[in-house]
């Protein structure tokens, strides 16, 4: 007799186009297509269990947002470099260079609002941590932008 799961997991396969058998990936590969599916299901079930009653944690609601956003914009990336034509490659890592900088961007500006609200304290942990690590990313942000402003120069002299 067939295991309803299985049949059920075979019936998603077919509608999304997926027909990959175990046999026919590795097993990590094939574990981590069952980990996306039964989630696909779960968040569905959120999705609806959100739509029909408010969340009385805005804090949780936050976090959960920003969680699905990050790994919604890492599927998306995983699912264009998997699609893309060699010669396409290097534009989409650009673009997702890109995207990274401004959810990055985005994080540092929340990040600054919670220092401004104190909702961030030494007590929070991590922020030796985070200096550093910010100092080390302005190091290397100030080389970049001096190496692209002596470029634009050489090139405005070239011109000119």
């Amino acid at each position: 007799m067939a295991d309803p799961k299985n049949k059920a997991e075979s019936g998603n396969r077919a509608e999304s186009g997926n027909t990959a058998e175990p046999s026919n990936m590795g097993e990590s590969g094939f574990q981590l297509i069952s980990r996306l599916r039964a989630l696909t299901t779960e968040l569905r079930a959120l999705e609806r269990e959100l739509k029909s009653g408010g969340v009385s944690d805005a804090a949780t609601l936050h976090d959960f947002r920003h969680a699905i956003d990050e790994a919604r914009m890492t599927a998306w990336t995983a699912s264009e470099l998997h699609n893309a034509r060699p010669e396409r490659q290097a534009t989409i890592a650009s673009f997702l260079a890109a995207e990274r900088i401004r959810r990055f961007a985005q994080m540092i500006r929340d990040f600054s609002i919670d220092l401004e609200h104190q909702d961030l304290t030494w007590e929070s942990g991590g922020i030796q941590s985070l200096f550093d690590s910010v100092a080390a990313l302005q190091s290397h942000l100030e080389r970049l932008i001096r190496q692209h402003r002596a470029s634009f120069r050489n090139l405005k002299d070239e011109q000119g």
